[in-house]
């Protein structure tokens, strides 16, 4: 019982600390498996593993929370470049979407942002990521709840919609297919500030010359997170990207 206590805090712990995003399994959470193998541990010789792998997680958990660490942290992987007069185009990106078919709270702050610039003057057109996903023998679209917004805000800009994009490397590809033939190669890409560096980035890998404008965020506080579900919420996002930075860079994505 000891065992699977601890194990489970420690799968508490790891799942506050984001381990839960690097799974990219919706629908799978490590307490009960942390539980069944704390469970068989904790009688044997190998019950000090449990130690081994608790101390570091609560080390690193009571310095997010505690210290500017994550601040320091997340510094490398903001980008904001210099807005021009003008740019070819605006991409907002996207960031999942719910059960009932809407975008999430980070990908509703990317669209604000990015018809700002719009109404602006920035730019013409607005290339907007959709998101659809199946589960449960059931497709899963933010369509709907973008155009909706996108509707109510206003603005004189074209907004084009990007059907089914599932990662950063498809939609600077997909854009890519829409931008080419009009002749845009100049890109404003609007994005979360921790999601800025890789994505614009990856843009640049295909082709685009990027003006990075980091969205407006209303989840994460970027840089200065002092309340600790800030700084819980800012290292999430710093150790989902910097996986997905070596990711891509691994896979010649990213420079």
């Amino acid at each position: 019982m000891t065992g699977a206590i601890i194990a489970t805090l420690v799968a508490v712990a790891a799942h506050s600390l984001g381990v839960q995003d690097l799974i990219r399994i919706p629908d799978l959470a490590l307490f009960l498996p942390a539980a069944v193998i704390g469970g068989v541990l904790g009688p044997t010789r190998l019950r000090p593993l449990l130690w081994i792998v608790a101390f570091p997680i609560a080390v690193i958990a009571i310095a997010v929370v505690y210290t500017p660490l994550v601040s320091i942290l997340s510094e490398p992987l903001l980008r904001r470049d210099a807005l021009p007069v003008r740019v070819d185009a605006i991409a907002s990106l996207s960031n999942g979407v719910t059960l009932d078919g809407r975008m999430r709270s980070t990908t509703l702050d990317r669209v604000l942002s990015g018809l700002d610039l719009a109404r602006a003057g920035t730019a013409s057109a607005v290339l907007i990521s959709e998101e659809r996903h199946s589960r449960g023998g059931r497709v899963h679209s933010d369509s709907a709840d973008l155009r909706e917004i996108a509707a109510r805000y206003g603005s004189a800009a074209e907004m084009i919609f990007v059907d089914s994009v599932f990662s950063t490397r498809t939609e600077a590809l997909q854009m890519r297919q829409i931008a080419w033939p009009r002749g845009w190669r100049t890109i404003a890409v609007v994005t979360a500030p921790l999601h800025s560096r890789r994505a614009c980035a990856t843009f640049e890998a295909v082709g685009f010359k990027v003006v990075c404008a980091p969205a407006i965020s209303r989840d994460n506080v970027v840089p200065g997170a002092q309340a600790p579900r800030d700084r819980l919420r800012t290292f999430r996002s710093w150790l989902y990207e910097t996986f997905a930075t070596a990711a891509y860079k691994s896979n010649g994505w990213i420079r």
